[in-house]
């Protein structure tokens, strides 16, 4: 029934309705509301009985998060790190914490219990990716180290990475990218694509050679078309080395922004729907990243540049997987090697003798 009049407070948690209407009891336990309609001669004790009934219910129905669970720490946690751009990752690596050890306080959590854990998601129907999991247990640590001080310990401490398989870089060609590209537009000239969010998204991934989060990133206030420059954003909230953006570039930027392609998207989604239009099976879309940094390097630009635009704070691990193959050091040193088998001749192989043949010694 819905109320009739200016609410009247008659004490915390009794409210009226009107001078002469019916009663309200409302309380919240826990984060939750709980409430009941009385009638308007109800007496004040049954107005108080009321309440204790409802928080009664509340505290036997509604789980609590008590002080200094992981529950009630990792709400904390997110508060202190929304400054970080990629907070919202790490919120959805805590979620699966809080599922496993929500309750627990958090001064009891052991590295048994984390180990535990990855047992756990490992047996599941479909477990994480080991790099997922990895992620997971890096969250929980900086849990630790952000609510407690950089140098306390944590049960994270002396848990060792799992291992994630490494997969060797493929490259993509030019005119396969160009494929896919005509392939998209011809989708969305049929319909089967609703716009060219995808298609912008490809264009500025394959053209630019930047990470897929650093484009979900990405503001419009980060790109300056006149200028040509995009400042990309890196996971801390700060910001990486800007790109010049030539030609190819600029075209890729501009039908982003008429596409209005900013914001996250589902990279599944998206490696699903290029892959329909003839990008190789086996071949993760974030290679094509690695396609464009191995062509600058081959191009002649210097590691350092190469290590710059790929954001990586440490040539070592530029060279350890841009190191680019043609018109560079490795195959110079080939060709230095050239000639050691004369280029393996044909030699003519003579037909082989043939076996004597074994007789029967007959007496």
């Amino acid at each position: 029934m819905p109320r009739k009049g200016k609410r009247i407070t008659i004490e915390r948690g009794i409210y009226r309705d009107g001078v002469d209407g019916p009663y309200e009891v409302r309380v919240v336990v826990g984060g939750v509301p709980y409430g009941a309609r009385m009638p308007p001669d109800s007496t004040r004790d049954e107005l108080k009985r009321k309440r204790a009934q409802l928080e009664a219910k509340g505290r036997t129905g509604t789980p609590r998060t008590e002080r200094g669970t992981l529950a009630a720490d990792a709400k904390r946690y997110i508060k202190l790190i929304k400054h970080l751009a990629s907070w919202d990752d790490r919120e959805d690596h805590l979620n699966a914490w809080v599922a496993r050890l929500g309750n627990v306080p958090r001064h009891r959590i052991t590295s048994a219990d984390v180990m535990a854990a990855r047992v756990f998601w490992l047996g599941l129907d479909k477990p994480p990716a080991p790099k997922t999991i990895n992620h997971r247990v890096g969250t929980l640590r900086h849990l630790y180290r952000t609510l407690d001080g950089k140098r306390e310990s944590t049960p994270c401490d002396d848990i060792d990475p799992l291992h994630v398989p490494k997969t060797p870089i493929q490259r993509v060609s030019d005119a396969l990218i160009l494929a896919v590209d005509a392939k998209l537009q011809a989708g969305e000239a049929r319909g089967t694509l609703r716009d060219a969010k995808t298609r912008a998204r490809f264009r500025v991934m394959v053209s630019t050679g930047k990470r897929p989060c650093e484009l979900m990133r990405a503001k419009p206030s980060d790109v300056n078309l006149e200028v040509r420059v995009w400042i990309p954003r890196d996971a801390k909230g700060g910001f990486s080395a800007g790109a010049y953006l030539n030609d190819d570039q600029l075209a890729a930027w501009r039908l982003f922004l008429e596409a209005d392609a900013w914001g996250k998207y589902n990279h599944g989604n998206f490696s699903r729907v290029i892959r329909t239009a003839g990008w190789p099976a086996g071949v993760r879309a974030y290679n094509a990243r690695h396609t464009t940094w191995i062509t600058a390097r081959e191009r002649g630009v210097p590691l350092e540049d190469v290590a710059d635009g790929a954001g990586h704070k440490d040539t070592k691990l530029t060279k350890l997987f841009y190191t680019g193959v043609l018109n560079g050091p490795l195959q110079a040193m080939s060709e230095r090697l050239d000639g050691r088998f004369q280029g393996w001749p044909v030699v003519p192989v003579s037909a082989p003798e043939p076996k004597p043949q074994r007789t029967k010694d007959v007496r």
